[in-house]
């Protein structure tokens, strides 16, 4: 099966969140009433499947449903739902991403 072009983004490492980005962030789950979790993971010691991203858990457990980041050198964001089935979805801006997930920033 061919890849897409959101797919092969997924290889390369995240960047960063910029402070305003992690502001952000934190205004989104403010506004959502039923996300449990949500985060940034930037420790070395978070999974590094997750380093860099933004973990989402819309579940009842704490268990990532969604991640987003965007690649290095890349001004896409890319949220991916952990599934199953697994799927890439690309965004111009973090804003639109999250409200992907939950529509609640204006």
């Amino acid at each position: 099966m061919a890849k897409t072009a959101a797919d092969i983004l997924l290889i390369f490492p995240s960047r960063m969140l910029s402070p305003t980005e992690q502001v952000l962030v934190e205004e989104w789950l403010g506004l959502t009433a039923d996300v449990p979790l949500a985060y940034v993971s930037q420790r070395r010691s978070d999974d590094p499947a997750f380093f860099g991203r933004v973990v989402i858990a819309t579940g009842p457990d704490t268990k990532p449903s969604h991640t987003i980041h965007a690649p290095a050198e890349s001004t896409l964001w890319l949220l991916t739902s952990m599934g199953p089935p697994r799927s890439v979805r690309q965004f111009n801006t973090l804003h639109d991403a999250l409200n992907s997930v939950r529509p609640v920033l204006t």
